[in-house]
């Protein structure tokens, strides 16, 4: 059976999940880099894009993300593995994404897994490093890739 404090950190957690997803949905740079620890690694390679701490994945996608009109990203199933102030999280992320070019209109999905390290910090939980595995896209156009930052 689970303690109060291990269901205060799960519900934290995915709390978390939703914030950041949210964070990237309202363009809101600097509430998404408080959501990751200062020394957190992020890998994003796996979908065509960036590597590296908070600020550089962050500059890199504002630079993907505000090529697009609109898009939506949805957290779910999130499996938590709590060691004390310390976990581990692999869960689930939606993505719908409105395309528009001066050829074409259309949406995109894809799904993507995300295989976190957490930290419990001064402020709360935190990421610490994150590994974002694709899972599937739809409806991508045949030439798509993301930039990759100078």
């Amino acid at each position: 059976m689970l303690t109060l404090q291990e269901l205060s950190d799960r519900a934290e957690i995915q709390d978390l999940l939703v914030q950041e997803a949210s964070a990237m949905d309202r363009r809101e740079w600097d509430r998404w880099q408080t959501l990751f620890t200062d020394d957190a690694f992020i890998d994003y390679s796996e979908n065509d894009g960036a590597t590296g701490g908070p600020a550089e994945v962050r500059a890199w996608l504002e630079g993907v993300l505000g090529r697009f009109h609109s898009y939506q990203h949805l957290s779910s199933n999130a499996e938590i593995e709590l060691v004390g102030d310390r976990a581990r999280a692999r869960s689930m992320q939606y993505i719908a994404v409105k395309m528009e070019t001066s050829r074409d209109v259309r949406v995109v999905f894809s799904g993507i897994w995300f295989r976190d390290e957490f930290v419990r910090t001064r402020a709360g939980w935190r990421i610490a490093r994150r590994y974002e595995e694709l899972a599937w896209r739809h409806n991508f156009p045949e030439d798509f890739s993301a930039p990759l930052p100078d």
